[in-house]
């Protein structure tokens, strides 16, 4: 949309989903899309792994002593053609605005950490895999790939998104820095409590701001939190306990310049929301645009955005139906 900045109202949610629990997460969601929508908002963005829930077992014990909860995680995920998608396009749709909502997915056999884009109209306009589950994710999902890196142009602005630590990966954000997006969704589990943890708020949230600097763009920053019903699930023991203290989230909305226009306190669920001039992009241009005018024609980066499937189906099989009205029946 050329010479196109408009002023838009975004809201980030911060909010644990009801723990491995398709239905009943996707019903809160949809509440929360409501509450977001009767404030203002015209986009509506989610935490990491929102629907069913963060697998916070692959890092407190062996991968095989959380099968049980494994089970239960892909039980509760989400296939793209289902009455679950149907639930938050139309939630999408009667409310009128664009919705960013993390999932497990699960396509084939195989789960993904994805990012379902929603349009006001209640069309699922497109989505994002992480491309490189981080750690001790890559025992629960599969791997993306840059097919699977849009950028939506739109009437608020151009949207795009980005999951956890992806947006600690330098060619992720030269990558969506080409697009030029202008309000990104960064989704998040919550963090860890230890102040000096790697992935406690401190350094997590200065990644965020990061990213909105280097990119010159809005950031809306979504996070889950901890609660009790997840610990008791979680821990059945004191040491990972003091991993999962309640709250822990990271939820705040933050401009190009780093700063943070809003925010949810830590260790509340609640929702922020942000006017956004698009206009206040311009200035951080003339300074810089990494793929652009202050990029080193030295140094580039190919993204290749062919899909990558690990099968490939040639040809029409046979098939093996047989309709029983031609068939003539012989007698014995």
């Amino acid at each position: 949309m050329e010479d196109f900045y408009p002023v838009t109202k975004v809201a980030a949610v911060q909010a644990a989903p009801v723990y491995l629990d398709r239905d009943k997460t996707v019903e809160k969601v949809c509440g929360l899309i409501d509450e977001a929508a009767s404030n203002g908002a015209q986009l509506v963005a989610f935490p990491e792994a929102m629907i069913p829930g963060y697998p916070w077992w692959i890092w407190f014990n062996e991968p095989a002593a959380g099968m049980p909860h494994f089970i239960k995680l892909y039980k509760n995920a989400v296939t793209i053609h289902s009455a679950t998608t149907r639930r938050l396009a139309e939630a999408a749709k009667k409310n009128g605005v664009y919705v960013s909502v993390s999932v497990s997915e699960k396509d084939g056999a195989s789960l993904y950490l994805t990012q379902l884009w929603f349009s006001p109209s209640g069309d699922l306009i497109g989505k994002h895999r992480k491309l490189k589950p981080s750690g001790a994710e890559r025992y629960i999902w599969g791997e993306g790939d840059a097919s699977m890196m849009p950028v939506f142009d739109t009437e608020i602005g151009r949207l795009g998104g980005l999951e956890c630590w992806e947006h600690m990966v330098p060619a992720n954000m030269m990558a969506m820095a080409a697009k030029n997006e202008q309000i990104h969704v960064q989704a998040w589990p919550a963090c860890f409590p230890a102040p000096e943890h790697l992935f406690s708020n401190y350094p997590l949230e200065t990644g965020a701001k990061a990213y909105s600097i280097i990119n010159q763009c809005y950031s809306v920053v979504a996070s889950q939190i901890y609660t009790e019903e997840m610990r008791d699930i979680l821990c059945p023991d004191d040491k990972p306990h003091s991993l999962m203290e309640p709250g822990y989230g990271m939820t705040a909305i933050i401009d190009p310049g780093g700063h943070v226009l809003s925010s949810v306190p830590r260790d509340e669920e609640g929702i922020c929301y942000a006017t956004l001039d698009l206009t206040n992009l311009i200035p951080g241009k003339f300074m810089s645009d990494p793929a652009g005018h202050y990029s080193n024609q030295s140094l580039r980066l190919v993204v290749d955005e062919t899909p990558h499937t690990p099968v490939t189906h040639l040809g029409t099989p046979a098939s093996t139906a047989v309709s029983f009205d031609d068939l003539q029946v012989v007698a014995e």
